[in-house]
């Protein structure tokens, strides 16, 4: 049965997990492009643009928050893993892993209810853009709600493999983003 959530959850998790990547690609392109921009403006044409550095900040708002899903699944965050690496081949690896993506939840659900008071406070208007800052609040609530579908299938699989837990067969993460 736990096999079965995970493959549910996997199948909703991949393809977020792959637009969120493409997307944050995308957004990284777009401010690229724009910082180009204005250091030619800047240095060439002695204009500098001044909202490009302000919308520079928010795009990588969201390139952060579109990838979570993706660096979740993938466990590309920054880990410090001296204990889990000396606890591999064992089922206290699992039972680790458990915990870390228990904290990880709590750490997310913390940061969403912040972030959704945040956003409710989120009535004034950008520095030098023509819009309320409310676009950029919900960034880490709305986003990481949908990353927590991620850390779900992660604490069911970490479950699932404890539970499973067969001392010569290798940990084996999720393959699929």
């Amino acid at each position: 049965m736990l096999k079965d959530i995970e493959l549910f959850l996997s199948k909703i998790n991949t393809p977020i997990a792959r637009f969120g990547k493409l997307a944050a690609g995308l957004l990284l392109i777009i401010m690229t492009i724009i910082v180009l921009f204005q250091v030619v403006f800047r240095y060439i044409f002695n204009n500098p643009i001044g909202w490009s550095d302000e919308l520079s900040c928010y795009l990588m708002i969201y390139m952060t928050y579109l990838c979570m899903p993706f660096i979740y699944l993938k466990d590309k965050n920054i880990a410090m893993t001296f204990l889990l690496e000396k606890t591999k081949e064992n089922k206290l690896y699992h039972i680790l892993m458990i915990f870390i993506h228990i904290v990880a939840l709590a750490t997310i659900l913390v940061w969403i209810y912040f972030g959704w008071n945040f956003f409710l406070r989120g009535n004034v208007m950008a520095n030098s853009l023509p819009f309320k800052m409310y676009y950029v609040y919900i960034a880490p609530p709305l986003l990481f709600s949908i990353t927590i579908f991620a850390v779900l299938q992660k604490i069911i699989s970490a479950f699932n493999n404890c539970m499973n837990f067969n001392s010569s067969k290798s940990y084996n993460e999720n393959e699929g983003v």
